[in-house]
C-alpha cells in the first residue's frame, strides 16, 4: 500500500473516500442507531457520497493496476483525472446539502418529492380494523424539516461544509506539490 500511495491521485482518492465514508456512516448512525428519519434530500446526499466512494475506489485501483510508467508519467488513467472527478462529486454533495440547508430555512422550495406524506391520526384508526392503516402510504419526513442541528447547523449543513473542507484537501492532495 505505501508505494500506491506515493502517487498522488492516490493519495486524494483514498482521502475522498474515507471522507465520504465517515459521512455516510455518520448519516446511518443517526438514521438507524438514533432513530432520525432522512428525508428524500438526505438520501441524495448519501448517493454523491455513494459515488465518490466508487469513483475513489476505481482511481485506487486503475492506480494499483497501472503503477507509474517511464519519466513518473501515469499510464492508463491520467493522473489529474481521478482527483478531477472526485472534486466534482465532493461540490455536487456540497451543492446538495448548501440547497438543501436553503429548503430549510425556507429561502426557497424544495422539489415536490420533498413534501412529507400524511399518515393520518391515531384517531382515524377503525377499532373493528386496526390493520387498515398499513393500506396509508407512510413516506419520508419534510425536506424543510430540520431533524438535528450542531451549533445551529443542520446536518446537511455540515454535510455541505465537510464536503468543502474534502474539496479542499483532495485538490491538495491531487494536485499539489508532491512530497519527496
Amino acid at each position: 500500500m505505501k508505494p500506491l500511495l506515493r502517487h498522488s491521485d492516490a493519495r486524494a482518492a483514498l482521502f475522498a473516500g474515507l471522507l465520504s465514508l465517515a459521512l455516510l456512516c455518520g448519516a446511518w448512525f443517526f438514521q438507524y442507531v438514533l432513530g432520525y428519519a432522512p428525508c428524500i434530500m438526505c438520501y441524495w446526499q448519501r448517493q454523491a457520497h455513494i459515488a465518490v466512494i466508487a469513483v475513489a475506489v476505481a482511481v485506487i485501483l486503475a492506480r494499483a493496476a497501472f503503477g507509474e510508467g517511464p519519466e513518473g508519467r501515469g499510464r492508463g488513467l491520467p493522473k489529474w483525472l481521478g482527483p478531477l472527478l472526485l472534486i466534482a462529486l465532493l461540490l455536487f454533495s456540497a451543492g446538495l446539502g448548501a440547497f438543501h440547508v436553503g429548503v430549510e430555512l425556507g429561502l426557497w422550495e424544495g422539489p415536490q418529492a420533498c413534501a412529507a406524506v400524511e399518515v393520518g391520526e391515531l384517531g382515524a384508526i377503525d377499532p373493528n380494523d386496526p390493520l387498515s392503516m398499513l393500506d396509508k402510504p407512510v413516506g419520508p419526513i419534510a425536506c424543510s424539516d430540520v431533524a438535528w442541528s450542531l451549533l445551529g447547523i443542520s446536518m446537511a449543513g455540515w454535510n455541505a461544509l465537510a464536503s468543502l473542507l474534502g474539496v479542499l484537501g483532495t485538490w491538495k492532495l491531487g494536485f499539489g506539490k508532491a512530497r519527496s
